[in-house]
């Protein structure tokens, strides 16, 4: 006895990029608040990106999260930031198919030397998008 369902679906459909609307954050209060979509659920998505710790965390796999923080507790030197920061954050938000590219970074190390103050542009199907803010330990921070 066969106990395969058959679902009908086109291999085309499964090329089609995914829904772009999900849960909102809302980084204030810490909480989710209604739902997102387009250029804001990318900007999202670049916010979650930059405050996940690459490797830490068992529900991503080893290609989501940035590893920028695993240094700022080892110490930082502007060296590192200009050979590994912007090909690191390209790396890691180019894994979401809605950024197309990442350009124009501009990065600093913030004292006491346990934070970077960070800018770039991020090209996303659904416009530019100017990012702004600081990688400390605890995450990303959009100024």
């Amino acid at each position: 006895m066969d106990n395969a369902i058959e679902v009908p679906f086109e291999y085309e459909d499964l090329l089609q990029p995914q829904e772009s609307r999900t849960y909102g954050i809302d980084y204030r209060h810490k909480r989710i608040s209604g739902y997102v979509e387009d250029k804001e659920a990318v900007m999202q998505a670049i916010w979650k990106v930059l405050s996940t710790r690459r490797f830490a965390h068992l529900i991503y796999d080893d290609q989501y999260g940035l590893d920028v923080m695993n240094r700022i507790n080892v110490g930082l030197t502007q060296q590192y930031l200009d050979s590994d920061v912007p090909k690191m954050v390209e790396e890691a938000l180019l894994t979401d198919d809605r950024i197309t590219g990442v350009d124009s970074f501009s990065y600093a190390i913030l004292p006491p030397g346990d934070c970077v103050s960070m800018e770039f542009t991020a090209y996303t199907i659904y416009g530019d998008i100017e990012v702004k803010g600081v990688i400390r330990d605890g995450g990303f921070e959009y100024w």
